[in-house]
């Protein structure tokens, strides 16, 4: 017996056989692969702000609040002044019909040049102005001015006094686009907070890749251990070769764990690099992110009903709602003007001018023995001086004796109106039942921390006490083995546990909108 045991310690002194003493070869270790790129080292936060200002998906939804913008200034543009003008010639020949035009027919040249104004007020009126002009020319005998110039000069004004005069639609089209304009900013902030929130949870998915991996190795490495221990046995004649086999197999699968492990870290550097960068770039995809932060497990206290009222005041997708609600409102104030008389008020104002060479006395109706000379000026001066001027003023009015089109549409809109408020209560009960979940995410991930930590110190005090008894001899491969297992289990689970807190931390403040707390401070998105 004591010949034996001291063989045996100088054995596992002199450390593993060689592989010309081993009946059975050992398995070689996974290596340990070198980055193939630079290294870069980031805080979480660090890894945050590039997220601000490189990741793709926040560069191309950043347009979409420029588009609003411009939808704004088309919604406006109806309220620009439109300037309209009309220049053309005329030529027209035409039977004589009486026995005073002079001739067998008789020919006129009219040349037109007008000009316009319009003009659309927020009131729900409209000005428009006209300054009309012509220049005619004919070959009949009965006419008084030859060349003949007229022209008129009208301004009108229309104002509604009672369906559409506090909202028509090209008011509520502005209010729709520029709250529309918010929503979109709001829709875009939250893409940004998802955003980096989601950056977070990818460093925090990142740290957890880099731990398992050192775990399942570690785990690799005390199978290894154990499997040229029992070599060194077999070799001094204490243990079965056949016993050897069991370890061997764990070595096996430890070994699938790794490369397992490594395959999964492979992907999380994959997804934060993709959060970060700019632009597929094949040396970035080289580099090797490394998270300088480790995440803590620190209480955090959590109250679910301040984190309720403080969800239903800065929640985004909330605000959004709210924001359609006043949308509706406005659609069912203008959906109600249906409902009312039409009552528009106009006024007109106008006045004329004549001019050109005349060549009939207008009082006695003679032909003139010498023609008067003149021209557009003459009737240009009798417009300026409104030698001729016409207006009115009045009101229209009209009224569907039934009205069950508007009726039936302000019906509609209160019946949307109700339907959307309903909407709203839905969501409120959604976002108490979210911040509920996540608070209660929280709680139970501090309580796996505590749990998962008493389990892997277990386990490592386990593994101790069975390697003792298998040193002895009072203890067997599978039990050692099922220990090592056990252990890296445990291991893992922590790391998860710790991961999985951080990371409903984030959660937590991300259903709150509340922005996104890091080492420094809190983060905001403006």
């Amino acid at each position: 017996m004591f010949p034996t045991a001291i063989a045996l310690a100088l054995a596992l002194a002199a450390g593993p056989a060689s592989p010309a003493q081993d009946p059975t070869p050992s398995p070689t270790p996974s290596p340990v692969i070198a980055p193939a790129g630079p290294v870069l080292a980031l805080t979480v936060d660090e890894a945050v702000q590039r997220a601000l200002e490189n990741n793709a998906d926040l560069a191309v939804e950043k347009f979409t609040p420029q588009g609003a913008d411009l939808s704004i200034s088309d919604a406006k543009s109806v309220y620009d002044p439109v300037v309209l003008s009309t220049i053309s010639t005329q030529s027209r020949t035409s039977k004589s019909t009486n026995t005073i035009s002079g001739g067998a027919q008789v020919e006129t040249d009219t040349i037109t040049y007008n000009f316009a104004a319009t003009k659309a007020i927020q009131t729900g009126g409209a000005f428009r102005v006209d300054f009309n002009n012509n220049r005619q020319k004919t070959n009949s005998t009965i006419s008084a001015f030859n060349p003949n110039f007229n022209s008129n000069f009208n301004a009108n004004f229309t104002q509604p006094l009672l369906k559409n005069r506090s909202i028509d639609s090209n008011r509520l089209n502005i209010k729709l686009t520029k709250r529309n304009k918010e929503i979109t900013d709001l829709q875009f902030r939250s893409i940004v907070v998802s955003t980096l929130a989601n950056v977070r949870k990818l460093y925090y998915d990142l740290i957890y890749a880099v731990e398992n991996l050192s775990a399942q190795r570690k785990s690799l490495t005390l199978a290894q251990k154990f499997l040229n221990e029992n070599q060194i046995k077999v070799n001094v004649g204490t243990l079965a070769p056949l016993d050897v086999v069991a370890a061997e197999s764990e070595v096996a699968t430890r070994e699938e764990g790794v490369v397992i492990a490594e395959n999964a870290l492979a992907e999380a550097q994959d997804a934060i690099k993709r959060a970060i960068l700019p632009k597929n770039d094949p040396e970035a995809w080289k580099m090797e992110i490394v998270a300088k932060d480790r995440p803590t497990a620190q209480p955090v206290p959590v109250d679910a009903e301040s984190a309720i009222n403080n969800a239903l005041q800065k929640r985004i997708d909330f605000q959004v709602l709210q924001k359609n609600l006043q949308n509706v409102e406005d659609q069912v104030a203008l959906a109600k003007q249906g409902r009312k008389p039409s009552l528009d008020l106009f006024a007109n104002y106008g006045t004329l001018g004549t001019g050109g060479t005349q060549l009939i006395d207008l009082t006695t109706n003679q032909k003139l023995a010498n023609p008067i000379p003149g021209g557009y000026g003459d009737a240009l001066s009798e417009v300026v001086g409104r030698d001729y001027p016409t207006w009115n003023v009045g009101v229209n009015f009209t009224y569907p004796i039934f009205n069950r089109v508007g009726k039936n549409s302000a019906a509609r809109g209160e019946l949307a109106l109700e339907q959307y408020r309903a909407v709203v209560r839905r969501a409120e009960l959604q976002i108490a039942n979210e911040v509920r979940t996540a608070s209660r995410a929280v709680e139970t991930n501090f309580k796996r921390v505590a749990t998962t930590q008493a389990a892997r110190t277990l386990q490592q005090r386990r593994l101790d006490a069975e390697e003792k008894k298998f040193a002895a001899g009072m203890s067997t491969n599978f039990l050692v083995t099922q220990a090592q297992r056990d252990l890296a289990l445990a291991e893992v689970a922590e790391i998860r546990a710790i991961a999985d807190y951080n990371k409903s931390l984030v959660d937590f403040e991300r259903v709150q909108e509340a922005g996104l707390s890091g080492g420094n401070g809190l983060i905001t998105v403006r």
